[in-house]
């Protein structure tokens, strides 16, 4: 009869203080809020003792898990959709030129610098985030009309939210083979939502070219490595391509695997759905961790570079079930250098934190934790197939055929698997795929163009490099580009950029690719054939033009300014900025300025 009159009276005190808690978690992610929920209520109903305390423990848990979320997020929302983040945007660069337009009024571009990244600093923007002044036109006036530019801000904002809002669903435990492998379930959603609306604006945006020809974005993305199932057999076709060349060079491929150390990862798994805090977790991001990786790479290439070993092969970067990254590596080498290489690779690999590694019961340190080894044995596979389904797991889960290539390691359906695995790296800014020590794809993607367009070539380089591209041949266009382990410098053939083009900012632009280039003979031939603008389709709600994708200056045909251009250097000697005054108090979004004759 008591613990039921006790459960009565927490369930009085619960229904009183409900539209506390409802308040405290107004901003916070459903998600997140669904957590906080969960524990409040654990308290509420499960602490023994008074109940009137038990209440109060709850409530406590709210209130501090609301001064954390503030805390977090700084001057960002984690729970705000994108109209809210395009708004805040907005928002943000109003303030800055409302900020620059106050006294002291000066025309130092240095200082007004100074003033707007005060204030920018706030949205975790600092000068080392920007451009670098001095280079490719960069001023700090063009650093000003960043600042002032409300699409520049969406971008920041969107980025931190993400960020922010990940990096707290980790430390939630959201983060997990049982909550919600590689990504929250928050940020996938979010990931699909922005698929959903980038698909809908390239629906509705047409390019028209010189000779009337017009196409929708969209097509336009289907037919590019925008389309996975393109981005997928072009990365085979590399990979095998690159595998024909070491076979024929006698080389050896090992494929190799590095993750980070534990502090890096927020869960441990003891089975295939079951997972537990990770104790040594000190709170890094999926960012963290690929920063170390890379880092220790780098040492790790130095190092190979004094020994004379020059490795080459592919890069893929991949979440764990809690997002921290791991790398997979298919490197070819030459068989007397495999053991140096390896040596070195679980050396850089395993010098931190190894007691970690070292086996409670035998004493021995097992490096496989950290580093794994496999060489590929030629007489039974190739290693472009071993590959495969990392490849296919990490873009969109499919085979050659569009069909699903199965269940992953970790037990989820591929193609979604790959969605999860695509939000996270566009949340985190990870680069999936990198070529170590090969021929330049890009290069490649010109010459396909151009053999396309052009019938003869004046260079033989260039019409030997242009027909093993246009036939798919990785391996040829490689041996005609001089083999492997050249630096882009050395290469005979280059590309040609337009030097003359402006982005929204003022600063060069380099863009846009014009042609390929012989740099032994000077030939030239143009890949790029014809001038676009892009604008929104008739049949579409919009009636504005869009410029932002095309390659078009302020001013030219077709190219019409998608901003509003800020002078602020243009403050003269007899004017000042007075606020104007609404209601009895100043109006910081707005000011006049009243010339001062006499």
């Amino acid at each position: 009869m008591e613990l039921r009159s006790s459960v009565e009276y927490r369930q009085r005190y619960y229904q009183q203080d409900k539209w506390f808690v409802d308040k405290c978690l107004a901003k916070v992610p459903p998600a997140f809020a669904r957590v906080i929920r969960r524990k409040h209520n654990d308290i509420v109903f499960k602490t023994e003792g008074s109940d009137t305390r038990a209440a109060a423990a709850g409530n406590i848990l709210v209130r501090e898990y609301r001064d954390h979320i503030e805390s977090v997020a700084g001057k960002f929302n984690l729970a705000a959709n994108d109209e809210e983040i395009r708004n805040q945007a907005k928002k943000v660069a109003d303030a800055i030129i409302s900020q620059l337009k106050y006294p002291p009024l000066t025309n130092d571009s240095k200082v007004l610098l100074s003033r707007a990244l005060e204030f920018a600093r706030q949205y975790d923007v600092a000068l080392s985030d920007l451009p670098e002044t001095g280079k490719a036109g960069v001023t700090e006036e063009t650093l000003l009309r960043r600042l002032t530019d409300e699409y520049y801000w969406r971008r920041v904002i969107r980025r931190s939210t993400a960020r922010r809002l990940e990096t707290e669903a980790i430390r939630l435990g959201l983060v997990n083979i049982q909550a919600g492998a590689y990504a929250s379930e928050e940020s996938v959603y979010r990931f699909r939502a922005q698929r959903k609306r980038n698909k809908t604006l390239l629906q509705n945006l047409q390019a028209t070219n010189e000779a009337g020809d017009t196409f929708s974005l969209q097509d336009l993305a289907d037919t590019s490595v925008s389309n996975p199932a393109i981005r997928r057999s072009e990365l085979m076709t590399r990979i095998a391509g690159q595998e024909r060349i070491a076979r024929d060079l006698g080389h050896v491929g090992v494929f190799i695997t590095a993750t980070c150390p534990s502090r890096f990862h927020a869960f441990k798994r003891l089975g295939k759905k079951k997972t537990i805090s990770n104790p040594n977790f000190n709170g890094a991001t999926p960012l963290d961790g690929q920063a170390y990786l890379s880092q220790v790479y780098a040492r790790l290439r130095a190092a190979l570079h004094r020994r004379g070993i020059n490795a080459y092969g592919f890069r893929i970067a991949e979440p764990h079930h809690d997002g921290c990254p791991h790398w997979h590596l298919l490197l070819f080498v030459e068989a007397e250098q495999v053991k140096a290489m390896l040596e070195l690779f679980r050396s850089y690999f395993t010098q931190e934190d190894q007691q970690e590694l070292i086996n409670s019961v035998s004493g021995k340190i097992k490096w496989q934790r950290r580093i794994k080894f496999i060489q590929i044995d030629w007489k039974r596979g190739s290693a472009a197939g071993y590959i495969a389904k990392y490849i296919s797991k990490n873009i969109d889960g499919k085979q050659t055929d569009g069909e699903s290539i199965g269940v992953t390691h970790d037990g989820f359906e591929a193609i979604t698997a790959a969605e999860r695995v695509q939000a996270w790296a566009s949340i985190w800014g990870i680069r999936q795929f990198q070529p170590i020590g090969v021929a330049p794809v890009t290069l490649w993607r010109e010459l396909r163009r151009v053999a396309r367009q052009e019938e003869s070539f004046d260079s033989d380089i260039l019409e030997r490099a242009s027909a093993a591209a246009d036939q798919g041949d990785w391996a040829e266009y490689v041996r005609v580009l001089g083999g492997t382990g050249l630096k882009l410098c050395d290469l005979p053939l280059g590309l040609v950029r337009d030097t003359n083009l402006l982005n929204k900012y003022g600063e060069a632009s380099t863009s846009k690719i014009t042609g390929v280039v012989d740099r032994i003979d000077g030939d030239f031939v143009r890949s790029r054939i014809h001038e676009w603008t892009v604008e929104f389709s008739p049949a579409s709600e919009h009636s504005e033009p869009w410029t932002r994708v095309n390659n078009c200056t302020v001013g030219q045909i077709g190219g019409t300014p998608s901003h509003c251009e800020l002078d602020v250097f243009a403050f003269k000697e007899n004017q000042i900025f007075i606020p104007r005054f609404e209601q009895g108090g100043i109006s910081r979004g707005t000011a006049q300025a009243i010339r001062l004759d006499g």
